[in-house]
């Protein structure tokens, strides 16, 4: 009998430590995301790279970062102009992270890249989620949600909508 529970006891605690964490680390996050506008600003970026895949995919998982590349329908390189950078940095700025209760269904990933083509930043969205939970993502790999004002559109999704 006593075999038989110590090898319940360590399935579950192997399950626990094999769950994805939700939580958010507000502060790097926070932290990236200024980093990401001032740089923006400074002109160190000088495009961004964006993939979409569409909203009426219906994965069987969430789809996270390792995987979505596989399942991007859209692509394309954004070179910024100085207007563009204004905006972009603004748009950044919004973004407030928090703590995450759920695993995010991605639909959007965003790589700030450098005058040579280096990534330097990397931000990833879910898709809108019309029960009021807003968007969630990943700041270069800190899975956050996104606090915003309107129903799960922050500025930086509606400025990228723009522009594909």
């Amino acid at each position: 009998m006593k075999f038989g529970r110590d090898i319940l006891v360590l399935a579950a605690c192997f399950s626990l430590m094999a769950r994805p964490a939700f939580a958010c680390d507000v502060g790097p996050a926070t932290a990236v995301i200024g980093s990401i506008s001032q740089k923006i600003q400074a002109g160190q970026i000088k495009r961004i790279d964006l993939q979409k895949i569409s909203d009426r995919l219906l994965a069987s998982i969430p789809i996270s970062p390792e995987h979505f590349s596989s399942y991007a329908s859209e692509r394309k390189t954004q070179v910024l102009t100085a207007t563009d950078a204004t905006e972009l940095a603004a748009a950044v700025k919004t973004l407030a992270p928090v703590q995450l209760s759920y695993q995010p269904d991605l639909r959007w990933q965003l790589v700030f890249l450098d005058d040579a083509g280096n990534k330097l930043h990397t931000i990833f969205f879910s898709k809108r989620y019309v029960q009021g939970r807003g968007r969630a993502g990943y700041v270069d790999g800190n899975m956050c949600g996104f606090i915003t004002a309107t129903i799960g559109s922050p500025a930086l999704v509606k400025w990228l909508q723009k522009r594909l």
